[in-house]
């Protein structure tokens, strides 16, 4: 029993001498465990400053949720346009019915200022038929317009007038555009509401060789046909054409419009020739779907040819012999990579010229010979 207390009266010692060395170590100064007395001043120094400061609350910038900037940047270059006709009307004058010879207005819509000589860019189908076309302008003058072309395939017409135009829209690119970002629509629904602004995201983007477009959900009524589909930076990246709706009565669909890329040169082919100068080819198609190329299994890696879902009677492409259920692997030796590629091998190919095409039809491959020709004007 003696060992023992004295085990736990040295082991006892032993620790009190631990703790002493401890705190002798660290009031010591540049001891590995001396404690840095100036850093402790320094923190609470800094703590005493941040509560003496009152509260702040977390702001949130104006270009974080307003458009404003964007919006004044384009609005301007958004015009109105109504279209007219000839037409008769029989007014009552002293009891009995006249007749008389008067303007009758066949279509609303808008258009967008596409340089500083005065052309205009709307849709085709909101002045066809027209022998008279009216612009209003933001600043609130009127002015008649003269149409100077028109591609109805895309649906677009080019307008212009004999007066300095107001601001002139600012364009992007289609390929900029991403399936998610951010957009407006910019027009006169109805006929009434000038430049009213709508916001929404583009909610698919439509890459078909032949009608390239954006899907949008930004709100688009009658009279926004013709108006600017702008991104958020206040730059025009469609020109709004289509609304398709299950709606009886219109009030629910989803809108298109035609990518810029497209109208930029729908518009240089018209100011250079009056008219869109194009091949025509004839077909319908696009990229084949997932569930579509394990179905089909045409020996191609995914992504890769366009798929042929149509073909116009008379057309090259059933000249050529080309079917529904097709895939254009190849345009002239180039492998097809993408329906926006496609596009661009067959708007470079002269009018006339004759091109070999390699497809896979049934999970065989063929080679085709496609003769181009110009579109007839319809």
């Amino acid at each position: 029993m003696k060992f023992l207390a004295n085990l736990i009266y040295i082991i006892k010692f032993a620790l009190l001498g631990g703790v002493a060395g401890f705190v002798v170590l660290f009031f010591i100064p540049n001891s590995p465990m001396s404690f840095n007395w100036s850093e402790a001043q320094n923190a609470w120094d800094f703590y005493q400053q941040q509560s003496n400061k009152p509260p702040t609350v977390a702001t949130i910038t104006k270009q974080e949720f307003s458009f404003a900037d964007a919006v004044q940047k384009s609005g301007s270059s958004v015009v109105s346009v109504r279209a007219f006709r000839k037409g008769r009307a029989r007014p009552a004058q002293d009891g009995k019915k006249g007749d008389m010879l008067v303007d009758l207005s066949i279509g609303v819509g808008s258009g967008v200022i596409f340089n500083k000589n005065g052309y205009i860019v709307t849709n085709y189908h909101v002045v066809a038929q027209s022998i008279r076309v009216a612009i209003h302008f933001s600043d609130g003058r009127r002015k008649y317009a003269e149409l100077v072309g028109f591609d109805q395939q895309n649906d677009i017409a080019v307008l212009k007038v004999d007066i300095p135009t107001p601001q002139v829209a600012e364009l992007g690119r289609s390929s900029d555009v991403k399936t998610g970002d951010l957009v407006m629509a910019i027009g006169t629904p109805f006929g009434l509401f000038e430049n009213s602004v709508t916001l929404g995201i583009v909610s698919a983007i439509e890459n078909n060789p032949i009608l390239p477009r954006f899907q949008t959900d930004a709100s688009v009524n009658y009279g926004n046909s013709g108006g600017a589909l702008i991104n958020a930076k206040g730059q025009v990246i469609g020109i709004s054409s289509a609304k398709f709706s299950l709606d009886r009565n219109d009030e629910i669909g989803i809108n298109f419009a035609v990518q810029i890329d497209i109208v930029k040169e729908i518009f240089d082919e018209i100011i250079k020739h009056g008219r869109v100068v194009r091949n025509w080819i004839g077909i319908s198609g696009g990229t084949l779907t997932r569930a579509g190329h394990r179905e089909l299994n045409p020996g191609v890696d995914f992504g890769i040819g366009l798929f042929v879902d149509g073909t116009e009677p008379g057309s090259p492409a059933e000249e050529a012999g080309l079917a529904n259920k097709d895939l254009i692997t190849h345009y002239d030796g180039q492998l097809i990579t993408s329906p926006e590629f496609f596009r661009k091998l067959f708007m470079a190919t002269p009018i006339g010229q004759k091109v070999e095409i390699q497809i896979i039809r049934e999970g065989k491959p063929m080679e085709l010979q496609l003769k181009l020709r110009e579109k007839p004007v319809s």
